[in-house]
């Protein structure tokens, strides 16, 4: 037998977790499209390292939230 709670919270986790997925996916893309200006235009030093402090920045943002949505579930077993 499989118990409700049990299955309400994974549902609650899936749920939560595809709503971090989501994020990142947005940041990702967003990243992409830095990623592809800085490919299609010379720029500037100074332009070129404002968009690598971006990159990082959204890299990181990517990585907390993938963490923080991990986890979600182990904190709610």
């Amino acid at each position: 037998m499989i118990d409700e709670d049990y299955l309400n919270q994974k549902l609650e986790w899936i749920t939560y977790r595809i709503k971090k997925l989501d994020q990142i996916e947005g940041k990702l893309v967003e990243m992409r499209h830095l990623a592809e200006y800085a490919r299609d235009y010379k720029l500037s030093g100074k332009q070129s390292e404002g968009i690598n402090v971006k990159l990082h920045k959204l890299h990181q943002e990517v990585i907390e939230l993938d963490e923080r949505s991990k986890t979600f579930w182990l904190e709610n077993q």
